[in-house]
């Protein structure tokens, strides 16, 4: 699992059944063949999420790709 603390909130991309999640404050955003295809919807706001995708160009430090992103190991509960 990765995520990022935007100023916006917490992303999340996780795996589930073999697809990538991307999740923006506990919202189903999108579903991804692989972690790093969310994380460019990320970066090129264009993830769906509103408040996000509006931002384009008016942040400086969004994650080029998932190598930016925070690696979190997955628990189960």
């Amino acid at each position: 699992m990765y995520q990022y603390e935007s100023p916006i909130g917490l992303f999340i991309i996780k795996k589930h059944y073999g697809k990538f999640l991307l999740i923006i404050n506990d919202i189903l955003y999108g579903s991804y063949v692989s972690e790093m295809a969310a994380s460019v919807d990320v970066y090129c706001h264009s993830t769906g999420c509103y408040d996000w995708d509006i931002l384009d160009c008016q942040i400086d430090d969004v994650p080029t790709d998932i190598y930016e992103w925070q690696y979190v190991k997955d628990t189960l509960i």
